[in-house]
């Protein structure tokens, strides 16, 4: 006879097995799709790193270029991806639902877990190739630069949510929300340090959390990189903390909506 599992028990092992199932269907039936996972994001940042440090000439005064961009992509496009996933999860797992064991909100703690992995395995990677090329690797204060992608992941998991709600109630914004990523991409500081950005922006740019996240991150990783004056540590823990109690308060009246069959 089989033990009774507590419920604890039950989703530990619901969120195991969408793990699982969200692994294969990112990397696909072939060995080629879990290449591919790893190659894209790979080519992106070496692509961008070649053409902004040697055809375009830009320098940051004591940093690597290419490591610059290196420790400030991963990590947006981590809290990108998160974001944009998240967003549309409970559209590609509706069928899941019929089980009354599977929650929406299983399916978001699943996908977080693999973009994650996927991520760092992507960084590994890259630090091992540029240490191999001759660039200096080395992180500053590894343990807290950790805490902040961290933050910037729970951030970025509360967005998700937020984003996947309105994208439910209003499937025709999942468009523009995805374009709304390709500013930010700018306007967070990837390529540039914060200090480069027009100065009469600032106090509109440090509105966003993106920045600052990039900016504690690079503080971090660099031993005398100095971030912009306005970016803060608290403001980003208090952003996530408001996001996620709108989010998950949101989550919580909705959820029943959100496993029907409308929008889907």
């Amino acid at each position: 006879m089989l033990k009774p599992r507590s419920p604890l028990q039950i989703k530990k092992s619901v969120i195991f097995a969408l793990v699982l199932r969200e692994a294969r269907s990112r990397f696909g039936q072939r060995r080629m799709g879990a290449i591919w996972t790893l190659i894209e994001p790979i080519c992106h940042l070496l692509i961008i790193s070649v053409v902004f440090a040697i055809i375009r000439g830009r320098s940051v005064p004591g940093l690597e270029y290419p490591v610059f961009v290196l420790v400030g992509l991963t990590p947006f496009l981590l809290f990108r991806n998160t974001a944009l996933r998240l967003m549309n999860s409970p559209k590609e797992n509706r069928s899941l639902f019929a089980y009354k064991q599977i929650k929406p909100l299983d399916t978001f703690i699943a996908r977080v877990l693999v973009e994650f992995s996927i991520s760092a395995t992507v960084y590994v990677i890259l630090m091992f190739g540029f240490a191999w090329y001759g660039f200096d690797m080395s992180i500053k204060s590894p343990i807290e630069w950790m805490l902040i992608i961290l933050l910037g992941l729970l951030f970025s998991f509360g967005l998700g949510m937020l984003l996947s709600l309105i994208a439910h109630a209003m499937p025709s914004s999942t468009l523009f929300i995805r374009m709304m990523f390709f500013p930010l991409y700018f306007m967070s500081g990837v390529l540039i340090p914060a200090s480069y950005l027009p100065h009469a922006m600032l106090p509109v740019l440090l509105l966003n959390p993106f920045l600052h996240l990039l900016e504690l991150i690079r503080a971090e990783v660099f031993p005398h990189y100095v971030p912009v004056d306005g970016v803060s540590l608290n403001y980003v823990i208090a952003f996530t903390l408001v996001l996620l109690f709108v989010s998950l308060g949101t989550y919580r009246v909705r959820r029943l909506h959100l496993i029907s069959t409308k929008n889907g």
